[in-house]
């Protein structure tokens, strides 16, 4: 299942950053629990990821932690395109992602309207869309970007500008 998401990924990016942007996933089989991360790399680097530990061992601030669906990573905004939990968009935000946030939403902007994608404040979706190949000059110049903007937007918004020069 895995490898035909990352192939179907890494089709919608545009030919001129496919061959610098990679997508992998792992899974601990010595690990009790078989979990893993997940993470991106660009020219081999990573730039972004997360993973069942790393949402775990990650102290949240408390003020964040009022709800037990946010507390655990099962609420429901994590996984949406317009994300309206105040909660939800500080913590990503934040660069604390588990590993379903970043696979759910990658299975899920596939299945998406490019519109509905490119209008998203999840941070997944919307770093994707910079690089899809759907994206167009035109649209690329009407896209602005904020200045807490999550980093991996920010990334990718400069590597598709640079793709337009």
């Amino acid at each position: 299942m895995w490898s035909k998401l990352r192939v179907k990924i890494r089709e919608l990016i545009t030919e001129k950053l496919r061959d610098r942007i990679d997508i992998h996933l792992t899974r601990y089989h010595d690990a009790h629990d078989d979990y893993g991360e997940i993470w991106i790399t660009l020219d081999g680097k990573k730039i972004f990821g997360g993973g069942y530990y790393h949402w775990y061992l990650t102290p949240l601030p408390s003020e964040l932690l009022n709800e037990f669906s946010i507390q655990h990573g099962f609420h429901e905004d994590f996984y949406k395109t317009q994300i309206n939990s105040e909660f939800v968009k500080e913590i990503m935000e934040l660069g604390i992602h588990e590993t379903s946030h970043i696979l759910i939403n990658l299975d899920n902007y596939i299945n998406t309207s490019f519109e509905e994608i490119l209008n998203s404040n999840n941070p997944i979706y919307k770093a994707f869309s910079i690089i899809d190949r759907r994206l167009g000059k035109r649209r690329f110049i009407n896209i602005q970007l904020s200045e807490s903007e999550h980093p991996l937007v920010k990334i990718f918004y400069e590597l598709r500008q640079e793709c337009f020069r």
